[in-house]
């Protein structure tokens, strides 16, 4: 190999080493944390009380989120409606798969408090709302450093557009 293709070689690596990275982080209670949750702007009847995220700053889907919301009965019906989501118990079971470290202002009454809704799909998310404010929590982590495959994206998209197509009244599906 030439010394010219050696030093394309280390200067595109060193430029990704550069690049990539930056694709990570952590946010707390950041303006942005809905749309990195939901893959849509938030509509404007939904208010964000607290958020944590986390993204590896690798280029594979390694995440984990927390989030609570107070949002208008639209919103709420298209996030927990029946063909996206099913009822379930709570129980611990539920919780596990938001994983350890969650903050303190995620579900701080006893799980007894709250509606529980799991997807219908293999996604690993979980929706909490709370019987007496109304207040929702939403979880989800992808521990998984593999590259997201095409269809999976696709679907994401698609329930996301779902959910905001229903939060905002349009039937359109």
């Amino acid at each position: 190999m030439s010394n010219e293709r050696k030093s394309w070689r280390l200067l595109s690596s060193a430029a990704l080493l550069c690049i990539l990275p930056s694709c990570g982080g952590t946010w707390v209670d950041d303006g942005g944390d809905f749309k990195r949750v939901f893959g849509f702007s938030k509509p404007p009847e939904v208010k964000v009380l607290h958020s944590d995220y986390w993204k590896s700053p690798h280029s594979s889907l390694e995440y984990r989120c927390f989030i609570s919301l107070q949002a208008s009965p639209k919103f709420v019906d298209g996030l927990t409606a029946s063909e996206l989501l099913t009822v379930v118990v709570p129980d611990s079971a539920v919780l596990d798969v938001c994983g350890g470290g969650r903050p303190k202002w995620f579900l701080p009454k006893p799980l007894g408090n709250y509606d529980v809704w799991v997807p219908r799909a293999a996604a690993g998310y979980r929706v909490f709302r709370d019987t007496a404010d109304g207040a929702l929590f939403l979880c989800d982590r992808r521990r998984h450093a593999i590259h997201l495959p095409v269809q999976i994206r696709r679907l994401r998209r698609s329930v996301a557009r779902e959910v905001s197509f229903r939060a905002h009244g349009d039937e359109r599906l």
